[in-house]
């Protein structure tokens, strides 16, 4: 018997009704959600609604809880529901679970193929087809099946930013658990009246509309985190940024930009400077496309869409 879809769904059902793990979903509810943190939160769109946090919690809970024994619950679902060959054949392909943030790099008849650096990911789903298009970004658990595709889990969504080239050639190293995503979800708020508390750093993706706000804003971070070397005139920014456009392989540019800083103190440090870099790529004009930036022709095709 093949693993399939619908198989995911019976699991989730078994794991979200099983009473044996009612305290263990109270516990991992609190763990994803943090319902008891005081400070007000203002979701991305859609993403407050029962329903889409119901099958987030799911997907975690399924595949990313571990139980007092270290066991996850997708496991125990899979012994109670099946036996034989398709209980062995289900437990293999639920230890090569992948929870990604991949680009939509192409959709061909009921097939979406998920793009994460050197990988591909094929799922095979008629109506995600039709609702997808290349180039938006999907985060979701993904779950292999013997024919080389991929089974989706519970409370797979669409990443409210679309990444630019230079993102996309660095995603892999971006990569969030299903606890930092819904933090990014979330957008706590420090609550009227409430001392200010540092603000948490995020991982997103850095968006000016001119190079010259790019640049200033990269001078700012660069100085504040004693990286000299990147303080540099917006033509200097320019003359590089368009040395690597204009080869094929745009992840050079990241390269430089990480060597030009030195020694960072912490992830947290890459991941905003390679958000500040994809800023001035996507702001960089480019000669040979009629002196428009990635984001102004991004904005146009859009625009007669």
């Amino acid at each position: 018997m093949a693993f399939t879809q619908q198989m995911i769904e019976e699991m989730a059902a078994w794991c979200l009704r099983n009473p044996e793990l009612a305290e263990a979903r109270r516990t991992a509810w609190e763990e994803l959600f943090a319902e008891r943190d005081p400070r007000p939160i203002q979701c991305w769109g859609g993403a407050a609604e029962k329903s889409s946090r119901e099958r987030r919690f799911l997907g975690y809970f399924m595949f990313d809880y571990a139980l007092p024994d270290g066991e996850k619950p997708a496991v125990l679902a899979a012994r109670a529901l099946y036996s034989g060959s398709t209980r062995e054949e289900v437990l293999r392909a639920l230890a090569g679970t992948r929870y990604v943030l991949a680009v939509v790099g192409s959709i061909i008849r009921r097939s979406i193929y998920l793009k994460l650096g050197d990988e591909s990911f094929e799922v095979r789903n008629s109506q995600l087809a039709t609702n997808l298009r290349p180039g938006l970004a999907v985060v979701a658990h993904l779950v292999p099946e013997r024919h080389g595709h991929w089974l989706l889990g519970p409370g797979w969504m669409v990443w409210p930013f679309e990444f630019g080239p230079g993102i996309r050639g660095v995603l892999a190293s971006w990569q969030l658990g299903p606890i930092d995503v819904e933090r990014l979800i979330q957008g706590r708020r420090t609550a009227k009246g409430e001392r200010e508390e540092a603000p948490t750093r995020r991982p997103l993706p850095v968006e000016d509309d001119t190079l010259t706000a790019a640049v200033a804003r990269m001078t700012e971070w660069a100085r504040a985190h004693g990286c000299e070397r990147l303080v540099r005139s917006e033509a200097e920014w320019q003359r590089l940024t368009f040395k690597h456009m204009q080869g094929t392989e745009g992840v050079k540019f990241y390269q430089t930009v990480i060597g030009l800083a030195g020694e960072l103190a912490s992830e947290d440090d890459l991941r905003e400077l390679m958000g500040l870099a994809n800023n001035i790529w996507n702001n960089t004009p480019q000669p040979d496309r009629g002196g428009l930036s990635p984001n102004q022709i991004v904005r146009r095709q859009a625009d007669k869409g």
